[in-house]
């Protein structure tokens, strides 16, 4: 055993780094270094450094306490206002697009596993990168918890999706300029308009109201003791973030209208999700993560060149607007808030509510396509 400088009983200590670390990533998001490089990277980034410089211990019971109850938590609050309903209803032709991203990102993600040595966790990898290329971030984690994909490959897949996802971005970015693109999809002469509405609370401040977070996190709890008594009757233990998901969508559908004006849950889930990456940077080896980021980061590339290619050929194929295929692009590879600012940023208010209600139906849809996927392929 390695001796490290806090060691593994310094459970304060341990925590205290934890939080630090998530202060960063907040404070990061911030700057605009920050945000083109993710609060996300710099917490691996800084977390694995600790580790492996032998200041943190890579194994601990405050680690332990993460895995199993911060994520399982932070799915809840994340998706506690996914309105399924208001999804149909105003997002029009760009839900068809959103179909054909799916569709795309899984195509590639099998094409990938088959033609790439990606190792005995091939599949679990499928899985995971179907997810994050459907939902984002959020299902990147609870998948890899799912499959149980372990902390180094989790992590050469975190920092893989860092970089293939920046440069897809900063693509769609400039995907309107593109002459090419602006030839084969037919333009838009419609004007900007207000939206008179908050779009998310993923991309608003709000105040501090220790009455609504207490509500949210004792529903959060309620749902997670519930699902995963249920999954264990069942048989399914293993699989209880998927029995967290769908028993999360089916109250957010049916509360839809008492639960849309609770503050703060989003960012306590978000909040939850960096204690997590923090604790899974500090669990990964370096040296094997690198051996496998490599591979990692062009199974990435494989993912994202045919979802684009299916979302972007097969929508010019139904003669849908370019603008918005592009932010439907950006919604289910990146996740709602990115997708909202690329709308706003581009002065297009009119497609910002869609861009953030297609983002939370690919973080409620994404996980049960990447468990199906890496059950499927490990059948």
């Amino acid at each position: 055993m390695i001796t490290t400088l806090i060691h593994s009983d310094s459970t304060f200590l341990i925590w205290s780094v934890l939080l630090l670390l998530a202060a960063v990533a907040f404070w990061a998001d911030t700057t605009k270094l920050g945000r083109n490089i993710s609060g996300v990277a710099l917490i691996l980034m800084i977390a694995m450094l600790l580790s492996n410089f032998a200041i943190l211990p890579k194994v601990s019971s405050v680690y332990d306490v993460v895995w199993s109850y911060f994520v399982p938590l932070a799915i809840p609050l994340l998706l506690i206002k996914a309105d399924l309903k208001r999804v149909l209803s105003e997002t029009r032709g760009m839900l068809i697009a959103f179909l054909f991203g799916a569709i795309g990102t899984s195509v590639g993600a099998l094409l990938g596993y088959y033609i790439l040595p990606l190792g005995e966790e091939s599949a679990k990898l499928a899985g995971v990168f179907s997810a994050t290329y459907i939902g984002g971030s959020m299902n990147m984690v609870a998948v890899s918890q799912a499959v149980e994909l372990s902390p180094s490959i989790a992590t050469a897949s975190i920092a893989a999706d860092n970089v293939v996802g920046v440069v897809y971005l900063a693509f769609l970015a400039m995907a309107s300029s593109i002459t090419l693109l602006q030839r084969w999809f037919k333009s838009s002469n419609q004007r900007n308009t207000v939206i008179q509405e908050d779009i998310n609370n993923s991309i608003s401040v709000v105040p501090l109201n220790l009455k609504h977070i207490c509500f949210v996190l004792g529903i959060s709890f309620a749902i997670c003791g519930t699902s995963q008594a249920l999954a264990t009757f069942l048989g399914l233990a293993h699989y209880s973030i998927m029995f967290i998901t769908a028993l999360t969508l089916i109250v957010a559908n049916v509360f839809t209208q008492q639960l849309k004006n609770i503050q703060g849950d989003f960012q306590i889930g978000l909040f939850f999700m960096y204690i997590f990456f923090a604790a899974l940077g500090i669990s990964a080896d370096v040296a094997m993560m690198f051996d496998n980021a490599l591979i990692v980061a062009l199974y990435a590339v494989i993912i994202v060149f045919c979802h684009a290619v299916f979302i972007f050929g097969l929508s010019r194929f139904f003669k849908l607007e370019l603008m918005e295929v592009i932010i439907t692009s950006n919604a289910c590879a990146s996740g709602p808030a990115s997708a909202a600012a690329l709308a706003a940023g581009k002065g297009r208010q009119d497609l910002v509510v869609p861009a953030v209600l297609l983002g939370v139906l690919g973080y409620a849809v994404a996980n049960f396509i990447g468990v199906m996927i890496a059950v499927l392929l490990k059948a």
